[in-house]
């Protein structure tokens, strides 16, 4: 699976970070959450979900691979 990240839509409120702290940081310049290395690794998988779930401004969205 993988997440993608819209920066432009982003409003740096910091759930995603807060969810799934092993996927996301924020930037140290505006707050805003940086792209998680992808694929996200397995162990992982129900973070990013969360983290996708928790985004108020839908800045982020998984894509499921086979």
């Amino acid at each position: 699976m993988r997440i993608n990240l819209d920066r432009n839509v982003c409003q740096g409120h910091g759930l995603c970070q807060m969810n799934a702290p092993h996927l996301f940081t924020l930037s140290e310049e505006d707050g805003l959450a940086i792209q998680p290395s992808n694929p996200i690794p397995q162990e992982y998988e129900e973070e990013g979900r969360l983290a996708v779930a928790s985004c108020p401004e839908f800045a982020l969205s998984l894509i499921e691979e086979d």
